[in-house]
This record gives C-alpha cells, sequence and structure tokens, in this order.
C-alpha cells in the first residue's frame, strides 16, 4: 500500500466571502525527490482546485482539507499525512479530545462551537483514515525551500492564481450588469524572440503593447531577447478570458504551443 502526501492550501477575499481550496496528493516516496529536480509544472497540473462561498479563512481551511481527504478516502489505501499551513487544521487532532468529550459545545457558552460540523466530520474522517497532519511554514523564501515547502509553494500559488481569476469573473459580471460594454479589444498575443523562444501575453491595446516591447518597457524576458516578431494575436471577448487563456498557453511547452496556435515558425535571421 502506498503512502500519500497530501497537501492543501486556500485563497479567500474576506470582503466578499468567497475563497478557493487547491489540493495536491503524491506519492508519499516523492518528498524524496530533491527539490532542485521538482518539475513546477507537472505539479501545478496535478493540483485541483475548488471554489466555496458564504465562507472565512478558517472555515475555507477546513473546507478544503475535507474535501481532499474525502476524495482520498476513496483512492488512497496506505497512510495519509496532511501538509497544511492552517494552525486551525494543524491543531485539530490535538483538540480532538476536548471537542469530543464537550460534543462540540463552547466551554463557555454551552452551545454548539462556530465550526461544529466541520469539526466532527473531520474527527469521523480521522477515525476512518487515521491520517496524521504536519504543520507547513508558509510564505518562506524561494531560496529555503525544501521540497515539501516547494511542493507547498505550488498548491499555495495555484490557489492564488485561481482566485484571481474568479475575482477578474465577479468584477466583469459586476461590470456587466451595471449596463456597461465590455471592451471588445482584448487578445492574447505571441512573440518569437531572438533566442527563438516564444512569450505569450495579454492586453487590450496590442499596438501600443508592441510598442512598449519595442522600447523595453513591456517585459524584461523580451528585453533581453529582442528583436522579436508577432506572430499570432488571439481575439477574446473580455480581460478575464484573455487572462485565462494566457494562462493556459504559458503552461504548453514550445512544441505544444507551436502545436496548439498552428504557428509556423521559421528560424530567425
Amino acid at each position: 500500500m502506498k503512502d500519500t502526501a497530501l497537501f492543501t492550501d486556500v485563497s479567500v477575499n474576506p470582503r466578499l466571502r468567497l475563497g478557493v481550496g487547491a489540493y495536491l496528493a503524491m506519492p508519499a516516496s516523492f518528498l524524496e525527490v530533491s527539490p532542485y529536480d521538482i518539475d513546477k509544472s507537472e505539479l501545478s497540473d496535478r493540483i485541483k482546485v475548488r471554489r466555496f462561498e458564504d465562507t472565512s479563512s478558517t472555515k475555507l481551511e477546513l473546507l478544503t482539507v475535507l474535501w481532499a481527504l474525502q476524495e482520498q478516502q476513496k483512492a488512497s489505501k496506505g497512510k495519509i499525512r496532511v501538509y497544511s499551513d492552517s494552525q486551525c487544521v494543524s491543531s485539530l487532532l490535538n483538540r480532538r479530545a476536548g471537542l469530543l468529550a464537550k460534543d462540540f459545545l463552547s466551554r463557555r457558552t454551552n452551545r454548539p462551537l462556530k465550526n461544529a460540523p466541520l469539526y466532527r466530520a473531520f474527527c469521523e474522517l480521522y477515525d476512518a483514515l487515521d491520517f496524521e497532519v504536519i504543520k507547513v511554514e508558509g510564505h518562506t523564501r524561494a531560496g529555503a525551500h525544501d521540497t515539501v515547502r516547494r511542493m507547498f509553494s505550488c498548491v499555495d500559488r495555484k490557489a492564488r492564481k485561481a482566485l484571481k481569476l474568479w475575482m477578474d469573473e465577479f468584477a466583469e459580471a459586476a461590470y456587466t450588469s451595471a449596463g456597461r460594454v465590455h471592451n471588445e479589444n482584448w487578445c492574447v498575443y505571441v512573440l518569437r524572440c531572438r533566442n527563438n523562444s516564444l512569450y505569450t501575453g495579454m492586453t487590450n491595446n496590442i499596438e501600443k503593447r508592441l510598442k512598449e516591447h519595442e522600447s523595453g518597457r513591456g517585459s524584461k524576458f523580451v528585453r533581453s531577447w529582442k528583436p522579436f516578431e508577432l506572430v499570432k494575436t488571439i481575439p477574446c471577448k473580455n480581460a478575464g478570458e484573455a487572462r485565462r487563456l494566457e494562462f493556459d498557453l504559458k503552461k504548453l511547452s514550445r512544441k505544444e504551443k507551436i502545436d496548439a496556435l498552428a504557428l509556423l515558425i521559421e528560424p530567425l535571421i
């Protein structure tokens, strides 16, 4: 039976009470890999994300770890080790005996705790899976990352990017409901640089953006590999669609990008 390393993290907008939970499940043996041998793009493809409404940071941490454990309950047969930077999640097993003894009631008011149903579900899953929870130090500088923290940082970034996409969609919906018209000039563009790499970006003014790249104010990468040529533009309905397409294309290798966009790439002279 293979043990599983389960990484969970969240990103929340407290004002809107909207949040995204993310988790990554990997064979525990993967933790023996050097952090410098980890392919972050491969890890990113394995990370699952889910949107949650009417939530807070603590509630979202609990909802996410419960979702991840419930899915692993169907798939995993070995020991599960949960890696989280949430103080609430990492302390729950130590609090378990006290919570059960008080039937998830507050010691002060003798009323159900705010997240009592989630605490109860967590304890029931522990009885079924006998998992372990390991506290991860979050938001450390990249140079200090070991394998565990490097994997956790991938989950953290995925959750934050997914929330940003959702907030873009939310803003666009509010913009439309106010009777305004979307800007129809958004597009994703692809540049071929001097080193023959393909740079992907998004803009709602392609002429202005190309001039910025030409002057060196557009992108540090393009500035380092001028001259460049525009090889593809893809019109998008709005900023959200452009951002999602740009995100998807940036995950592709050069060959995959050429195939996906049906580009005819001639050698630069």
